[in-house]
């Protein structure tokens, strides 16, 4: 069996921590880390009774010798950071050295493309700030 896609790529300021690809994955292959931290960046209210917070990825990993390359992570992300990529980060390696962290799977950025067809943005991109219909 051949894969279409040689493998997974991150946008990681693009990640909340949402876990939703974590939940959806049928062969529990991808782990995420994250804390939360007082978002700055979030209107301040004056009837708040604590600050605004936003998760902050820690760690992101995806077990390529467990992954099914079925896609479910990439289309259940609502925030659009996760794209299949052509670059091939697996062949030719042993079990386990195929668990890629952020910076791995950011480095497949410049071949990925979303589901549309329209390129991946780069890892020094911000946010594109698109929510998935």
């Amino acid at each position: 069996m051949t894969n279409p896609h040689a493998t997974i790529a991150l946008h990681p300021s693009s990640c909340t921590s949402c876990m939703l690809c974590v939940r959806e994955c049928p062969d529990w292959c991808i782990s995420i880390e994250a804390h939360s931290e007082p978002d700055p960046d979030a209107p301040q209210y004056s009837n708040a009774r604590r600050p605004a917070m936003k998760n902050v990825l820690d760690s992101f990993q995806i077990d390529f010798s467990h992954c099914l390359w079925c896609g479910i992570c990439i289309e259940v992300c609502p925030f659009d950071a996760l794209f299949w990529s052509e670059k091939d980060m697996t062949s030719g390696k042993s079990r386990s050295e195929v668990i890629y962290g952020i910076d791995e799977l950011a480095a497949s950025l410049p071949s990925a493309k979303r589901l549309d067809g329209s390129p991946a943005p780069l890892r020094d991109e911000p946010p594109s700030g698109r929510r998935k219909k």
